[in-house]
């Protein structure tokens, strides 16, 4: 009987075909970047600068926020006329977003049906932003093109690493959405207790693709090895939100014999770099406008630089000149690319590294909502294989003792008190080169995967 009903169930979700359900705006964005992405070099330049000054013209007309930066220039869209022009508009950061949110949007907010998004704890703060229905196409029909160029179609299997799941009464459930024909793993059942489940469900799902941040897959795969499971084939694994590292794929590679395949984006959806045949992330030119900068404010090539982003589709929110603290080199357009989009990499630590247990590498899921404690910041170093340490900042309503014992406690309890952990008041905790908040730091780790991969 349940296997009847899940099979009623697939067909009424599946009767339509996803590009239908996706909606008339969605495939007019998928047709329009499936051929663009033959353009030359010379027409995705005029192209993408078109939409920049759409957007500029649109941004002073309909959005307070930047009526007050140009007039405070007096400057008007229409004298931007290069890209020297555009960076005369001051960086935002992200302290001005926080700040100034009711001020950023679009006095047309409300016809744009914008959907609410909040950024990692990978980030300097939880931040709130938003994005339009058209913007949410744009990015949808970008994915896609991607998966088709890297031979992943419609409702082929697919799993993904997710955030918590609000409808899940057992968060180690593994559903199917049958929509997408998508298999949903929470991130906070990857555990080594749990990882047999996890191992035995994928297998019976068998994806093409994985979706999901390299280090949880990482500690998975050192789960599924302690345990004796054999490896198995999985065709594509799609990686975003950290660096992959090479420890990272050499693990990968060796237990699912897999294509990785690498894509920088960010919560903001300002940004999107995705990688092709030739390994190399090409800059998504109908989506964004990358500026990559020295300290000194000018545009550098071949050089570490910081990244500024400008969204060129989300016109309810709109972020423009956005400082993505992300640190990257932007390459240009080298002669044997395979694609005429410019060439980037994204440089360091974005995201959270693992830590070592006697048994093995953790991938840390302490549940500790940072926005709603007295603590700014929170790390935490692996010293050595009995000890960790906790460094923090306090906000204005700290506690003392209490919060301190609080924090402690926390971590004593995830670890089931299998490490001692000490604690540390500090004025500050450095971000990484990137702008991340590393929330877990342990050479152990990295070390410890070196040695299980023969290096």
């Amino acid at each position: 009987m349940a296997k009847l009903i899940n099979t009623l169930r697939r067909w009424r979700h599946t009767a339509i075909p996803l590009p239908v359900k996706y909606g008339r705006r969605w495939r007019q964005f998928f047709k329009f970047l499936t051929e663009h992405q033959h353009a030359s070099r010379d027409e995705l330049e005029r192209y993408q600068w078109q939409r920049l000054k759409v957007l500029l013209d649109y941004a002073y007309r309909q959005v307070p926020s930047y009526r007050q930066r140009f007039d405070a220039l007096d400057l008007h869209p229409e004298d931007i006329r290069t890209p020297a022009d555009f960076r005369q508009i001051p960086l935002l950061t992200r302290d001005e977003v926080m700040r100034n949110q009711e001020q950023l949007k679009s006095t047309e907010f409300a016809r744009f049906k914008p959907y609410a998004s909040i950024t990692s704890g990978t980030s300097r703060d939880y931040l709130k932003v938003f994005r339009s229905r058209e913007a949410e196409d744009w990015r949808k029909a970008m994915m896609w093109r991607h998966f088709f160029n890297i031979g992943y179609n419609f409702r082929e299997p697919r799993a993904q690493f997710m955030g918590h799941l609000s409808f899940l009464t057992d968060h180690d459930e593994m559903p199917i959405d049958y929509n997408e024909n998508l298999l949903m793993i929470e991130q906070a059942s990857i555990r080594r207790d749990n990882a047999a489940r996890i191992y035995h469900r994928m297998r019976e799902f068998a994806p093409k693709l994985l979706y999901c941040q390299p280090a949880n897959i990482a500690a998975l795969v050192l789960y599924f090895e302690e345990q004796g499971l054999a490896p198995f084939r999985l065709p594509i694994i799609y990686t975003t939100g950290e660096v992959v590292y090479p420890q990272y794929r050499r693990t990968l590679e060796r237990f699912f014999d897999c294509l990785i395949v690498d894509y920088y984006g960010n919560r903001e959806n300002t940004v999107a770099a995705m990688q092709l045949a030739d390994g190399r992330k090409y800059i998504q030119s109908e989506f964004c406008y990358l500026e990559f900068v020295d300290n000194d404010g000018q545009e550098v090539c071949e050089k570490q630089a910081n990244i500024i982003a400008t969204s060129l589709v989300n016109y309810a929110f709109p972020l423009i000149r956005y400082q993505t603290d992300d640190v990257g080199i932007c390459y240009g357009c080298p002669a044997d690319a395979v694609s005429n989009y410019p060439v980037m990499e994204i440089i360091g630590g974005r995201g959270k590294d693992l830590i070592l247990s006697r048994e093995g590498l953790i991938f840390p899921q302490v549940d500790f909502d940072i926005s709603e404690t007295r603590f700014e910041r929170v790390r935490v170093e692996q010293l050595s294989l009995e000890h960790l340490h906790i460094t923090y900042v306090p906000t204005g309503e700290f506690k003392g003792t209490e919060d301190e014992e609080w924090l402690r406690r926390l971590y004593d309890d995830y670890f089931r008190n299998e490490f001692r952990v000490t604690i540390e008041r500090v004025a500050d905790i450095p971000f990484t080169e990137s702008g991340k908040n590393k929330l877990y730091v342990s050479k152990l780790a990295m070390d410890y995967l070196d040695q299980q991969q023969g290096k």
